[in-house]
């Protein structure tokens, strides 16, 4: 069987047959690619602890009928810090059960590769400064909730689902500081005068349209996405809004997604 090379995150595995395990791995060179691990579940298996959820590794692969197959695994990063932090840690699997959802198999997007491992090392980040004492429990949550709405607006637009938050998407008119309504049924911001199209349309301020606004990356083409998206990561830690505020948008933001792919993200009931 001819092989190939190919550096990975562990998105999702589940036992398959005996011993083995089936993978979908989120990879740099293939896009989402689902493998299977012989043996993988043995005590004295060689792949044993190489393949676990989260895990960064370089991964050897031979082509196989249904399924490739992992012949070797070197693990890269471990995000160890959140795995010993429970709550963030649901944050790290939200990310993942994204990315899984809202990507499809064999379509390569290395932008999708460098959001999750920016989001990934982020959340590795705040655990980190949270065990040595050199962060506030407030501070974290704070930067905790900004890093997964930017995910999940950075997720939506490489997906293809971006909302609509400048203009009004029925009148395309520009959005002014009157009462505003977001609209999953439409995909993004109606002005007062149109509200009444969609009568399931919620209230939305201000300062939650300015904060999608701000991680928005419609601008940034495959070639300086990873520049704009490091800069958007530095802005974390010197946004100054309210907590709640944060909140209420990253749900808005989820249910958008739930409403585009018709089903449930199930490690959300965790998150609020």
């Amino acid at each position: 069987m001819s092989t190939y090379k190919t550096q990975g995150i562990i998105i999702k595995r589940s036992h398959f047959g005996e011993a083995n395990l089936l993978l979908d791995i989120y990879t740099k060179e293939y896009g989402k690619i689902q493998a299977t691990a012989r043996s993988a579940r043995k005590a004295r298996g060689k792949l044993k602890g190489h393949l676990e959820i989260f895990l960064l590794a370089d991964l050897i692969l031979a082509h196989g009928r249904n399924f490739d197959i992992i012949t070797n695994s070197t693990v890269k990063e471990n995000f160890l810090n959140f795995r010993n932090n429970l709550k963030i840690s649901l944050g790290a699997y939200y990310a993942l059960e994204l990315t899984n959802k809202m990507t499809i198999q064999h379509h390569k997007d290395e932008r999708v590769f460098e959001l999750l491992w920016e989001e990934l090392h982020f959340l590795d980040y705040l655990a980190e400064k949270v065990d040595i004492g050199r962060c506030g429990i407030a501070e974290v949550i704070k930067k905790y909730y900004l890093s997964l709405l930017l995910f999940q607006i950075n997720i939506l637009y490489l997906s293809g689902f971006s909302p609509e938050m400048n203009k009004c998407v029925l009148c395309s008119e520009k959005i002014s500081s009157e009462r505003n309504y977001f609209s999953f049924n439409l995909g993004g911001i109606l002005d007062k005068k149109c509200k009444s199209k969609d009568v399931s349309a919620i209230e939305v301020s201000d300062n939650a349209i300015k904060l999608v606004r701000l991680f928005s990356m419609k601008k940034a083409d495959k070639q300086n996405y990873k520049v704009s998206l490091d800069e958007n990561f530095e802005k974390l830690g010197r946004i100054k809004i309210d907590d709640k505020l944060i909140q209420k948008t990253v749900v808005i933001m989820n249910k958008f997604v739930e409403y585009n792919l018709d089903r449930k993200i199930e490690g959300f009931r965790f998150l609020i």
